[in-house]
């Protein structure tokens, strides 16, 4: 069996070194130079800065990983005791990790610590509820305006009120060990949990040495110009004309691309695919004296800031000279994607020294498409695809690097299975 995968990011650059280690061969397309897809990094005036995830957790497959490529000398573990802030009301405050940090915790009011402390008692999620009433009915009003829901558009880009939980929620609560209480599952996390971690030259080193040990497998620079039914199988066919026969093909690329990519093999599959929302995040990378210690903060629902949150990642990992990422846009502040990048520059500098106290220059403006997560999702119910076409990415399962490595190894475990 040869399995065909088109798109050279996490995705697929894990799940070629998953069949590799199985024993199944295959060959990976990607169209730029540069493998890592959204994982990108790049350095400007001896900072590093990610243009994509800015980090990832030493777990699981990710330490796997990192083991099977070598890589340990090249990792860097983030401070212990790092932690997280939101910005409310005027101040950075911590975000609680326990209980008692949440019933002490200044973040909230008394009556809403104390509604929150009841989560436990809530039933778990509900199939027609949005990801904003689901917390909503867990948490209390409050609760959800300055703590789990800036957090939950952080990690999805998206409007929590416009995101159907059931699509949303499992890949991400499940994982995290949430059977019925958040609260728990917090307790679980904090005692057991993998630091945070990047690599020295940022994040691009995990897809560049994926990459570099199955270069006889990826072929970079090259895109795919479609996907043509062949017998049992599937033929990908190039730019420029060539095709190659695989008995599975893997389309590991954002929805718009798959959905081009299968119209002639699976019309109904390529149409819902394109109804896919996407929202727009602008990243502004900017030099500042110093950071404080932490992963960085959310910015709270009400308050009037346009940035909706800032990593301080120098810190964190112990970089110099300084730089953070602050995140303006996505699906609470669409209006952003339209502003030329020396507004979105000017607006985060600006808020960074008001919040901080300290000048902040702009070093670089950056743009990315993330999957929005919201009603149009329903159009993955039952998605329609001829057995030998299947479909791997952040729209899919589980964001975030973990997600997508845990993703790849289960895919890669079902193909060979299929193979007998």
């Amino acid at each position: 069996m040869r399995v065909g995968i088109v798109g050279g990011g996490i995705t697929g650059l894990a799940l070629t070194h998953a069949l590799a280690r199985i024993g199944v061969d295959s060959i990976l397309f990607e169209r730029e130079e540069i493998p890592g897809g959204i994982i990108r990094t790049r350095e400007v005036e001896g900072r590093v800065l990610e243009l994509g995830p800015q980090r990832t957790r030493l777990a699981g497959g990710v330490r796997r990983l990192v083991e099977e490529l070598g890589l340990e000398s090249r990792v860097l573990v983030a401070r212990p005791g790092a932690r997280l802030f939101i910005w409310r009301e005027g101040r950075l405050r911590t975000v609680p990790t326990s209980p008692v940090e949440a019933l002490r915790s200044d973040l909230l009011s008394l009556s809403g610590r104390l509604r929150l402390l009841a989560e436990p008692l809530t039933g778990p999620l509900e199939d027609d509820e949005s990801v904003a009433a689901y917390f909503r009915r867990k948490t209390g009003d409050e609760a959800y305006r300055a703590l789990f829901g800036p957090l939950v558009s952080a990690t999805f880009a998206s409007d929590p009120e416009r995101m159907p939980a059931r699509h949303s929620l499992p890949p991400i609560l499940g994982p995290l060990g949430v059977r019925r209480s958040l609260l728990a599952a917090a307790h679980r996390r904090r005692a057991s949990g993998a630091p945070a971690c990047t690599f020295r030259g940022g994040m691009r080193e995990l897809p560049a040495a994926l990459a570099a040990r199955h270069a006889g497998r990826v072929s970079l620079g090259t895109e795919v110009a479609a996907l043509e039914a062949e017998g049992d199988g599937v033929t990908i066919r190039l730019e420029g004309g060539a095709g190659v026969a695989v008995d599975h093909v893997v389309v590991t690329t954002p929805a718009p691309v798959a959905a081009r990519l299968l119209e002639p093999v699976a019309t109904a599959a390529s149409h819902r695919l394109a109804a896919l929302a996407y929202h727009e995040v602008t990243t502004v990378h900017l030099a500042v004296p110093r950071t404080p210690e932490g992963f960085g903060f959310q910015v709270a629902f009400g308050e009037s800031l346009r940035t909706r949150g800032v990593t301080w990642s120098a810190s964190l990992f112990g970089r110099e000279p300084a730089a953070v990422a602050a995140y303006l846009g996505g699906g609470l502040d669409p209006e952003v994607c339209g502003w030329p990048d020396a507004r979105a520059a000017e607006i985060a500098a600006e808020e960074y020294e008001e919040i901080h106290g300290v000048p902040a220059t702009a070093l670089l403006v950056s743009r990315a498409a993330l999957p929005a997560w919201d009603g149009s999702w329903d159009r993955l119910d039952a998605l329609p695809l001829p057995p030998f076409v299947h479909l791997a990415a952040n729209y899919r399962a589980r964001p975030g690097i973990a997600g997508r490595i845990a993703e790849a190894e289960r895919l890669a475990a079902d193909l060979a299975w299929s193979s007998g």
